[in-house]
């Protein structure tokens, strides 16, 4: 078994070619892994820089990934959520993920709300989300593991490379709208000998080294992808109670709510129908205010300052 980049030239000319190639390309190897480094550490600059909202942490909640392979077996589909949650915490320390096998662990998250097409109900999807306070669902799913052969290289260097490619989704969903923040998919390549890719059918042990590494790869390039587009959503809560002296919202201590803070309060009832029976939230205007009083765990209570139509499923920011 090979890793991705562990061909050789197999004759002598092709191995002084090799080293020669070798000696001129190293700087640039090397500035590359520089580069990469930068970029990494701007990326999380500016996830600082721009991210709204600091002080107060989103919460995402986080499903199973469906096996849409045929490797039904092997694939263990909870190690490749915690290899994702472990590089998220990595990209967006602040922010709160709820996972599956977390104590309370929402039912709604086990099985996602579908349409009778099979799609996924965000306006259910939403309104469930709402009432635990959270900002965000991820999902998705480990499509396909396919086994692959092709020539590469040029000229006497040409080659048949033999290799699996892993490919898994993701899809997050904004709770404010119901829309997508992302919808990608990331893929994996690992180089395999041409004796262990014939006889891949029946070894185990292969097929658990090839998902271990695609796992790895493809948790850290995505986990980057998802805190981007997390982090930099501004935060709201919502209201899902509402009396003349009394109004509680979905967040609390956890979130870092505080006694005093003020929020603008901000109509959510306007619904838009999308193409194949899908529904969305339309964020409204701004229609009142109101400020903390009582911070619980998961919750909080807050009075009215100003507005006349402050309503349950309003959604609110900080001031």
């Amino acid at each position: 078994m090979k890793n991705r980049d562990s061909r050789a030239p197999k004759n002598s000319f092709g191995v002084i070619c090799f080293f020669l190639m070798l000696s001129i390309i190293t700087p640039f190897i090397s500035g590359c892994s520089f580069f990469s480094s930068i970029n990494t550490s701007s990326k999380r600059m500016i996830r600082d820089i721009r991210s709204p909202h600091k002080d107060i942490k989103k919460k995402v909640g986080i499903t199973f990934f469906e096996n849409k392979t045929s490797f039904l077996k092997q694939v263990d589909e909870q190690r490749f959520v915690n290899d994702l949650v472990e590089n998220m915490k990595k990209s967006c320390p602040d922010e709160i993920l709820v996972k599956p096998g977390d104590i309370n662990y929402p039912e709604f998250l086990v099985k996602l709300p579908k349409n009778d097409s099979g799609w996924i109900n965000t306006l259910k999807l939403a309104n469930a989300s709402r009432q635990l306070g959270f900002n965000a669902i991820l999902t998705g799913a480990i499509t396909d593991i396919i086994k692959k052969q092709e020539e590469r290289g040029f000229w006497l260097f040409k080659d048949t490379y033999h290799y699996f490619e892993t490919h898994i989704s993701v899809e997050v969903y904004d709770t404010l709208t119901g829309a997508k923040l992302l919808d990608e998919r990331f893929s994996h390549e690992m180089e395999v000998d041409e004796i262990d890719f014939e006889g891949s059918d029946t070894s185990a042990n292969l097929m658990t080294s090839i998902i271990k590494e695609a796992y790895s790869d493809i948790a850290s390039d995505m986990g980057e992808h998802v805190c981007n587009e997390i982090v930099l959503q501004p935060w709201q809560g919502y209201i899902t109670f509402v009396d003349a002296d009394k109004i509680i919202i979905t967040s609390g201590k956890t979130t870092g709510i505080k006694s005093g803070n003020v929020f603008e309060v901000y109509d959510s009832s306007e619904i838009f129908n999308g193409s194949a029976g899908h529904q969305f939230f339309i964020p409204g205007l701004k229609i009142g205010e109101i400020k903390i009083t009582e911070v619980l765990t998961d919750s909080a209570e807050a009075v009215k300052i100003s507005g006349q139509n402050i309503r349950v499923g309003s959604f609110i920011r900080p001031k």
